[in-house]
C-alpha cells in the first residue's frame, strides 16, 4: 500500500497540472481597430439589421495584386460561382480589365446573358452541362458567346446532335484531366478521337480551347518538404497539359492554336503561374481570391486582404447568464470558463464563417442540446459568449469572416464599405442553382 501511495499522489498532481493547462483563461473581448471603425459605420447608416459587407478598398487591393502577378502573360477569367452578385462581377470585370467569365449554374448563366451585353462576353463553362440545358440557354440573347465544356465523347456526340437538329454552331472547350481526376479526357487517344469528331463536323462544332483544372495541387498528402511536393505537382500539371497541346498541333495550324484558350488555375494556385516558364496555359481562373474568404489562408498569406464579412447586431446582452435547468450551478461553469459569463443574443448569426470581431467572443457550448455544434447558431437567433471584460453592447455588430465567397448569399444585399464609410449596396444573386 505504501508503494501505491506515491503513484496516487503523482497521478493527482499530473491530473491537477493537466486541468490547470486546459482550463480556459479569461480573454478580454474587444474590437480590433478595423472592426471598431466598421462597427461605427454600420451603426450610423445600417443600424439594427444584419448585413453582408464588401470592403471595396480591400477588393481593389486584391484585384491590383492579381493583375500585377499575372501581368501580360495570362488572361484573367473571373469565376462566377464564387461571386454570386452581378454588380460585383461587373465591378471586377471593369477593375480587372477582362470580359472573361467562368460559369457553372444554368440559371446564373441565363441571368448573366440577360443582364450583360452578352455579345461582348467570353463565357467558359467550368463544368459540363447536360445536353438538355442547350435548348433552354439557346433561347437567350448572346448565348453563342458560351464556350461549352465537353468531358467525354458521349457528351460531345450529344452536343453534336443538338447542333445538327437546330442547324446551329457550338463553340467547344475540351476538359482534360491534368491530375485532379475529377473527370475530363484522360488519354491522348480519347483526346485525338474527340478532335477528329469536331473537325469532321466543323459546320456545327468549333474547338476554342482546353480547360484543365489544377485544384488538387495544394493538397499533396505529404508534410515533409510539403512546398517542394506542391511545386512538383504543379510542374506535373504543366507537363500533362503540354502533352495535350502537343497533340493539338498535329490537328491544327499554329495560327488556330494561338487563338485558343488554354485555361487552368484558381485562387489557390494562380500566384504559382507568375513568372513560370514552360506552361501552355494562357487563361487563369480566379474567383474567391478577390474577396479572400477564411478558407483561403494561402491567398491571404500571399497578400490578399479579407474583403467579405457577414454581420449581425446584438439585440440582448445578459451580464451574468444562467443556464436553463441548471441555475444553481451556472456559477461553476463560469468558474471553469470565464469567457462565457456574458451572453449575447444576436439578431441573426450562424452565418457560414468564423467570428472575428470583437476578438474574444466564442460560441456558448453550454446552450447546445446536442454535439452537432449549431443548435444556438441559428440564422435568426444566435448566442455568443464573452468574459466580463468586454466592450460589446446592444446595437453593436458581431462580424464573421465568410468561409467562402458564396457566404454573401445569406443576404439579399451586400453593403459596400470604404474607409470613408458606407458607400452603397448591391443585390446578391437570387436565382438558385
Amino acid at each position: 500500500m505504501k508503494r501505491i501511495k506515491p503513484f496516487i499522489c503523482l497521478a493527482l498532481v499530473i491530473g491537477l497540472v493537466y486541468v490547470i493547462i486546459i482550463k480556459p483563461r479569461k480573454v478580454k473581448s474587444e474590437y480590433p481597430p478595423y472592426f471598431a471603425k466598421l462597427n461605427k459605420a454600420l451603426k450610423e447608416k445600417r443600424g439594427g439589421e444584419s448585413a453582408g459587407i464588401i470592403d471595396l478598398d480591400r477588393l481593389d487591393s486584391n484585384v491590383y495584386l492579381v493583375k500585377k502577378r499575372l501581368g501580360n502573360d495570362y488572361k484573367l477569367r473571373i469565376v462566377t460561382k464564387s461571386l454570386p452578385c452581378l454588380n460585383l462581377l461587373k465591378y471586377l470585370m471593369e477593375k480587372g480589365n477582362t470580359n472573361r467569365l467562368m460559369v457553372f449554374s444554368e440559371p446564373y448563366i441565363a441571368e448573366i446573358l440577360d443582364t450583360f451585353d452578352a455579345d461582348s462576353l467570353d463565357l467558359l463553362l467550368g463544368k459540363p452541362l447536360p445536353a438538355d440545358a442547350l435548348p433552354r440557354l439557346s433561347a437567350h440573347k448572346g448565348w453563342n458567346t458560351i464556350n461549352w465544356l465537353v468531358d467525354t465523347k458521349e457528351r460531345l456526340n450529344e452536343y453534336l446532335a443538338f447542333a445538327k437538329k437546330d442547324s446551329t454552331h457550338l463553340k467547344l472547350s475540351l476538359e482534360i484531366d491534368v491530375g485532379l481526376h475529377r473527370g475530363g479526357i484522360a488519354t491522348i487517344k480519347e483526346f485525338a478521337e474527340a478532335i477528329e469528331i469536331i473537325k469532321q463536323n466543323n459546320q456545327y462544332l468549333e474547338l476554342t480551347g482546353l480547360m484543365g483544372y489544377d485544384g488538387h495541387v495544394p493538397y499533396v498528402p505529404f508534410y515533409i518538404n510539403k512546398e517542394k511536393s506542391i511545386e512538383k505537382a504543379f510542374d506535373n500539371v504543366q507537363q500533362l497539359y503540354g502533352q495535350f497541346v502537343d497533340e493539338l498541333k498535329k490537328h491544327y495550324d499554329a495560327k488556330t492554336i494561338a487563338s485558343m484558350t488554354f485555361n487552368s488555375g484558381g485562387s489557390h494556385t494562380y500566384f504559382r503561374y507568375a513568372g513560370y516558364k514552360g506552361t501552355p496555359v494562357n487563361d487563369i481562373a480566379m474567383g474567391s481570391g478577390f474577396v479572400a474568404p477564411q478558407q483561403f489562408e494561402d491567398v491571404i498569406e500571399q497578400g490578399h486582404k479579407p474583403a467579405l464579412f457577414l454581420s449581425s447586431p446584438v439585440i440582448k446582452k445578459i451580464e451574468s447568464a444562467k443556464l436553463p435547468h441548471a441555475e444553481n450551478i451556472t456559477a461553476l461553469t463560469f468558474l471553469w470558463d470565464p469567457n462565457l459569463k456574458v451572453s449575447y443574443f444576436l439578431l441573426g448569426g450562424g452565418w457560414p464563417g468564423e467570428a472575428v470581431g470583437p476578438m474574444g467572443l466564442k460560441k456558448n457550448y453550454w446552450w447546445d442540446e446536442n454535439d452537432l455544434g449549431y443548435t444556438n447558431l441559428l440564422p435568426n437567433q444566435s448566442i455568443m459568449g464573452s468574459s466580463d471584460e468586454n466592450d460589446l453592447h446592444v446595437g453593436d455588430f458581431v462580424f464573421y469572416h465568410a468561409w467562402e465567397g458564396d457566404g454573401m448569399l445569406s443576404f439579399n444585399k451586400v453593403v459596400l464599405y470604404r474607409q470613408s464609410g458606407i458607400v452603397g449596396e448591391w443585390d446578391t444573386y437570387k436565382g438558385g442553382n
